[in-house]
């Protein structure tokens, strides 16, 4: 009877034991998170490369016009997300709140999707995937607050941190922020799940722009983060002496999966693109393309004109070319001092389509 009742405990612990691991398997299985997805990240300006195609808001300097009487715009899936604003310069933007709205490329079909937009035009709206984010206002504190609407459900939600400066991706469970934290009074990156809430910090860097180590340029692709760290500024009243390295963090944990070698001099900290396994950038008077993988050397595309000393790289709209904008000293026979061109991505000579005067 004994060996009997013994039989029947052991049977019934592995029972239980199995039980534990089937229920161990299915919580694992139930708490995973869906994949990510590499969505583009569509900000609002007054020009929008789009399947091809470049297109431009009022008071763009290049692009086929829009339906909308707008400066602030995107385009994803044949919609166009908009603000009824024209905006000529930064100088000119108010705090005052207001609308995006989308619509089809031909106008129908208006909707409205946030009504509270805090300084529109200003670079916190970014469109990724199925959710508009954008600034609402500042707290007490005079930090941004930041909300977002899905744009299919039309449900709005704030995003509960006071530490987001600029939203750099998003991929369908985190959303990627270059940021600072108050507490510690350093620059950070970090990333929130927007279903809880959670902020977690990924890496800090330096509070000055003229310290080793501070990066610029953050820009968050497929599960990455690529920027732009300072390694040496010799001059430190001089931006474009400044000496920079391409780093590639890993979006999980922060880490430094690679920092390619080359060296970027001058106004590489104004942007870079990352492009089929290159990493555009301008630097001492060129535009360049750099292979990601950190093997074969640097790809001159185009050489920016004399007096020209910072580049600024737009997007590549997928028409074999590449969208730049050069920062220049002012021409004392036109008065400009700004200068939007287009190069084959391939490399060559650049073609000037617009130039004007920027104070």
């Amino acid at each position: 009877m004994k060996l009997l009742i013994d039989r029947k405990r052991k049977a019934a612990g592995i029972l239980i034991g199995l039980g534990v691991i089937a229920a161990g398997i299915w919580l694992a299985a139930g708490s995973r998170l869906p994949e990510s997805v590499d969505y583009p990240v569509r900000g609002f300006s007054n020009m929008c490369a789009y399947e091809g195609k470049v297109y431009g808001g009022v008071n763009a300097p290049y692009g086929e016009p829009i339906v909308h009487n707008s400066s602030i715009f995107t385009i994803q899936d044949d919609r166009i997300y908009y603000v009824d604003k024209t905006l000529e310069a930064f100088e000119s933007r108010t705090d005052e709140l207001l609308s995006i709205k989308c619509s089809a490329m031909d106008g129908s079909g208006e909707q409205i999707l946030a009504r509270d937009v805090f300084l529109a035009g200003a670079g916190y709206e970014k469109l990724i995937g199925d959710k508009l984010f954008f600034a609402y206002g500042y707290d007490d504190n005079h930090r941004m607050q930041y909300a977002y609407v899905d744009r299919l459900t039309k449900e709005r939600k704030e995003i509960p941190t006071d530490r987001i400066e600029t939203i750099i991706g998003y991929d369908g469970n985190y959303l990627y922020y270059r940021g600072y934290d108050a507490k510690k009074e350093v620059n950070m990156a970090g990333r929130i799940y927007l279903k809880n809430g959670k902020d977690e910090t990924l890496f800090t860097f330096p509070a000055m722009d003229n310290e080793e180590g501070y990066l610029d340029c953050l820009s968050f692709k497929s599960g990455r983060i690529y920027c732009l760290a300072l390694a040496d500024a010799a001059d430190s009243y001089d931006y474009r002496t400044y000496v920079y390295k391409i780093q590639i963090r890993s979006a999980q944990n922060g880490r430094v999966e690679k920092e390619l070698p080359y060296s970027l001099t001058g106004s590489a900290n104004y942007s870079l693109l990352v492009n089929d396994g290159e990493i555009l950038a301008s630097a001492a008077g060129e535009i360049i393309a750099i292979p990601a993988s950190g093997e074969g050397g640097i790809r001159r595309i185009t050489k920016m004109n004399p007096g020209e000393y910072w580049g600024i790289l737009h997007f590549i709209p997928g028409d074999g070319y590449l969208y730049y904008e050069a920062i220049a000293e002012v021409d004392e026979e036109t008065g400009m001092n700004d200068y939007f061109y287009r190069v084959p991505v391939t490399g060559g000579e650049a073609e000037l389509l617009r130039a004007w005067y920027t104070v």
